[in-house]
């Protein structure tokens, strides 16, 4: 399996993560039946140009054939996926809100579903197999450049703001909620609540794979929570698992095969990132 990641250029930096592609040879090996993404804050647009690959939300039991470019919305419960040998895909991974700036369309309606991205964008880069991966990253984000749509990407730098003034001083937050929830439900499509909470998930799984036997009264108290069972309720939400089930499921293997497996849940990107966050502060 071969996976690349590239940043994007400092233009398009506010609203895109990175761009990234996962390829595996006809004669290769999937290393998992199924790969689980859980809840996370960013949105995905891809272009598959192997075999289908087959994704079902919330449950494993209706899957659905993908191909061609298809934009991934902000998933509320876990996403599942099943690939197979020949798969090609490549992707962009949008900064949260980050879609919106070029999004014609309510960011809303995108959420928990899989669309055929030529319903949402207009004149998208004609991508082939053919191309290297860099020569992919400069179409695309040549194509990103041209469509950006000012009034709303000042909307997201907006919101930007807000949040960048929030960390620093959360007292202001009483007074600027409603704006705030205004923002929210219209650049990212879910409340200020609701992002705060896949974020400390997004968070705790980090910490599990920085450390599997991490009790889960620890993994509470480090993420803010009133006490063990609110976080306990928040993380089956959002992943379908106790934290205690996902430790079981984990904790007989070894340290390669542990990391390997959360990588299925979390880009190595989010691991980086969490895992640097808490390193720094601990």
């Amino acid at each position: 399996m071969i996976i690349e990641y590239r940043k994007p250029s400092a233009a398009l930096a506010p609203f895109v993560d990175h761009l990234w592609e996962k390829q595996v040879e006809d004669t290769g090996i999937i290393p998992y039946d199924i790969e689980t993404i859980f809840p996370e804050d960013q949105t995905v647009l891809t272009y598959s140009f192997g075999k289908d690959y087959y994704r079902s939300h919330a449950n494993t039991d209706d899957f659905k054939q993908i191909n061609g470019i298809q934009l991934e919305g902000l998933h509320q419960a876990p996403n599942f996926y099943k690939h197979q040998p020949g798969i090609h895909i490549f992707g962009v991974k949008f900064r949260v809100g980050g879609l919106f700036a070029f999004l014609p369309t309510a960011i809303s309606a995108t959420n928990n579903i899989s669309t055929e991205a030529s319903i949402l964008f207009q004149e998208l880069p004609a991508l082939n197999q053919e191309m290297s991966f860099n020569e992919r990253c400069e179409l695309m984000e040549a194509y990103l450049l041209s469509h950006l749509i000012e009034k709303q990407a000042k909307k997201y730098l907006k919101l930007l703001l807000m949040l960048q003034d929030l960390e620093g001083d959360s007292n202001t937050l009483q007074s600027s909620y409603k704006t705030l929830s205004r923002l929210f439900q219209e650049v990212i499509g879910i409340s200020p609540k609701e992002y705060v909470q896949i974020k400390r998930i997004n968070q705790s799984l980090a910490l599990f794979a920085s450390t599997k036997d991490i009790k889960s009264q620890d993994l509470a108290d480090q993420l803010g929570y009133y006490d063990s069972a609110h976080f306990i309720n928040e993380f089956k939400k959002y992943t379908g698992k106790t934290p205690k089930n996902l430790k079981n499921s984990l904790f007989d293997m070894k340290d390669s095969e542990f990391i390997d497996e959360f990588k299925q849940y979390i880009s190595p990107e989010h691991l980086l990132h969490y895992t640097s966050i808490f390193h720094k502060n601990s």
